[in-house]
C-alpha cells in the first residue's frame, strides 16, 4: 500500500505546479494584453493652421480648394506634393517627376492629389 505521507507529498506537489501554471498564465495574458493593445490601431494625421508644417497645409489646402482630395496613401495620380531635402516649401510636380526627384533622394513625397 501507499504511505499517507507520499499521498500529502504528491498532494502538495500537484497543487504547487497548478498555482504555478496559473500565475504563469495571468502573467503571460497580462503581458500579451499590454502589447497587443498598442499595435494593430490606427491614429490619424491632423492638419491644422497650428501645426509647424504650415507649408504643407497650405498646399494640401489648395489643391482641395481646386477640387482635389489629398492622401498620404499612394495612389496614380498627377498631382504630386513634393518637399524637397533641407526645404520647407512643398511644391507641386507630376506623378513622374516625383518618382525620380525620389529615386536621385532630392526629397520625398508628402501628399498624393486626386479626384474623389
Amino acid at each position: 500500500m501507499i504511505s499517507t505521507s507520499l499521498v500529502f507529498v504528491a498532494a502538495r506537489a500537484v497543487r504547487r505546479v497548478a498555482l504555478l501554471c496559473a500565475v504563469a498564465l495571468v502573467l503571460g495574458y497580462v503581458a500579451i494584453s499590454s502589447f497587443s493593445s498598442r499595435y494593430g490601431t490606427s491614429s490619424s494625421i491632423v492638419l491644422d493652421s497650428k501645426s509647424a508644417e504650415t507649408a504643407l497645409s497650405s498646399a494640401v489646402s489648395a489643391q482641395e480648394s481646386a477640387g482635389l482630395s489629398c492622401s498620404d496613401k499612394p495612389t496614380l495620380t498627377n498631382v504630386v506634393l513634393f518637399q524637397r531635402e533641407g526645404r520647407r516649401e512643398v511644391s507641386v510636380l507630376t506623378f513622374d517627376q516625383a518618382i525620380k526627384a525620389t529615386s536621385a533622394h532630392e526629397g520625398w513625397i508628402r501628399r498624393y492629389c486626386s479626384a474623389p
